[in-house]
């Protein structure tokens, strides 16, 4: 038996357009979930570029990658999805796509910017079997590490603050305190 062929530059770039398509328009965890492979564990890990310990944001499996979905949707609104630039990395079946979204916190209406480095992996079937996002702009700005609070009350400016009457609220989320994980985050 000839062993399949692996997936052609066009065809990996096609599907992570086609990933970040639905991304943009707001797609339910039930249509993004489609992304993701069947076949291999998938594993989602979502920090800060700089984070000294990145695997903790690590979840693993098609329920923490469907919660993940589900979670960004309750809190945020998310606008202006921007694709900066998009490559193929050579010899491999990963792609990295620089780009920017512009989050709004559902309950106070505060918004910001997170840059960001995604970098996927594709199974043979051109599923997402892995998918890391590094956030390259402030640490602040991950919307993992997000905090809903004024961010002038702490003297620093993560985000720009929206017009609105809602009282501050101070949130942040562990992936395995919501049970993010099929087994709990790993090291």
């Amino acid at each position: 038996l000839l062993a399949p062929m692996p997936p052609s530059h066009q065809q990996l770039l096609f599907a992570a357009e086609i990933l970040f398509l639905d991304i943009a328009s707001d797609a339910s965890s039930n249509i993004l979930v489609r992304h993701f492979s069947s076949t291999e564990e998938v594993v989602l890990q979502h920090a800060p570029a700089l984070c000294p310990h990145p695997y903790t944001s690590r979840v693993i499996g098609m329920n923490a990658v469907r919660s993940y979905f589900d979670l960004l949707a309750t809190h945020w609104l998310r606008s202006e999805t921007k694709l900066h630039s998009r490559r193929v990395v050579e010899g491999t079946s990963k792609v990295t796509v620089n780009a920017s979204v512009k989050w709004t916190w559902r309950l106070s209406g505060r918004s910001w910017r997170e840059d960001f480095l995604c970098t996927l992996e594709y199974d043979d079937n051109l599923k997402v079997a892995q998918m890391i996002i590094e956030t390259n702009s402030p640490q602040g700005t991950c919307v993992m590490r997000a905090i809903d609070a004024d961010p002038l009350a702490s003297g620093e400016l993560p985000m720009s603050p929206a017009v609105s009457n809602q009282p501050s609220l101070k949130v942040q989320f562990s992936p395995t305190l919501l049970g993010f994980s099929d087994r709990g985050a790993r090291d």
